[in-house]
């Protein structure tokens, strides 16, 4: 579901759309969240690994904004903002 334009919520986390890798990312519930649906900060870091361990995506939201970390293979020491949802659940991926 659909809670802001930058978050989806489902069972146990949020979710959100990344810019770099195109996908949909999970955020925890066990992680810290500051309760702001437009502009969040998620702790800790996110890590995305692709096989043979190695990094995809690795980054920190802070006031929605994406701070992508040295040793993440896509967009690394950049900073984005956090983009809208997708349109259609095609995106989604289930």
């Amino acid at each position: 579901m659909k809670v802001s334009k930058v978050l989806r919520r489902s069972e146990g986390r949020y979710w959100h759309f990344c810019p770099s890798c195109k996908k949909y990312h999970p955020l925890p519930d066990t992680w810290t969240f500051d309760g702001d649906l437009e502009s969040p900060t998620f702790t800790p870091s996110f890590k995305q690994y692709l096989g043979k361990g190695e990094i995809s995506c690795h980054y920190i939201i802070t006031k929605g904004k994406i701070y992508f970390c040295s040793d993440s293979n896509m967009d690394a020491n950049k900073i984005m903002d956090m983009v809208e949802l997708p349109d259609e659940d095609t995106e989604w991926g289930f």
